[in-house]
């Protein structure tokens, strides 16, 4: 297996132990990050079709608001110039930044702030100045749809780049963390198999040899008996072959 595709640990029981749990944070992350970048995509999605209203919106409020400016400058004349110098020191139009959450994700949100403003308008009070009037509200709408149309575009490029990373940590989970995770626990089950093959051949020759001893023992034990000869020699051969009998014993527990 190559080393590229593993982690570099040392095959054990305690090192498989924590693989193992390292692999079950990995899949509860992935599974975390997945859940939150499904949501992102989710608000994407209504943010997208929001914008796609309010643009809408926007044009054809700003048509209706020209026409109207162009009405109320046939009427008035060229107001322009005492409009700007009746406006107030106050504004009129008030925008103020909040935070919002989605997912985790802390976004931005644009509102209009405080009531309208009352301005006086000195323009047009002959004939002209019930069009000027109108043309200002069209182009209030057309500010107020401006400030939700910035907010949501602001929020658009938050979140999408929020879900650009939280996507490329979900891959890198999914295509690179957790198979190496899982390899590595492979790797050390593979090991741990291995040295106990190997363990099982050594007591199997250990037991052999044992066995080989222990008949040969026995031999030697019936052909003193049968030349009959000491008790002395009787009771060492007995005594070396309980021997060989409590080590294969011992052997064949261990085998077992």
């Amino acid at each position: 297996m190559s080393s590229k595709k593993i982690l570099k640990v040392m095959p054990s029981r305690m090192t498989l132990q924590m693989m193992k749990q390292k692999a079950k944070g990995a899949k509860k992350g992935y599974d975390l990050l997945k859940k939150k970048a499904d949501a992102i995509k989710t608000f994407l999605m209504k943010i997208l079709r929001k914008i796609l209203t309010v643009k809408e919106r926007v044009g054809r409020l700003t048509q209706q608001a020209g026409v109207l400016h162009t009405k109320a400058a046939v009427y008035a004349g060229d107001f322009n110039n005492q409009v700007i110098q009746s406006v107030p020191s106050e504004a009129a139009f008030k925008v103020t930044a909040s935070e919002g959450n989605i997912a985790g994700v802390k976004i931005p949100i644009f509102e209009r702030a405080g009531n309208d403003v009352e301005v006086v308008q000195l323009v047009g009070l002959g004939s002209g100045g019930q069009q000027v009037s109108h043309a200002r509200k069209a182009y209030y709408a057309v500010i107020k749809d401006l400030v939700d149309l910035a907010s949501l575009k602001t929020q658009l490029v938050v979140l999408d780049d929020a879900f650009k990373v939280t996507n490329r940590r979900v891959n890198a989970l999914d295509y690179v963390v957790m198979p190496r995770i899982h390899n590595t626990i492979k790797y050390i089950q593979d090991e741990l198999d291995e040295l106990e093959r190997e363990e099982f051949s050594r007591l199997k020759k250990v037991k052999d040899v044992l066995q080989e001893k222990s008949a040969q023992a026995d031999k030697a034990l019936k052909k003193a008996m049968a030349s009959g000869g000491n008790s002395s020699i009787q009771k060492k051969f007995q005594g070396g072959a309980a021997n060989e009998f409590s080590d294969l014993a011992d052997i064949g527990g261990l085998m077992d």
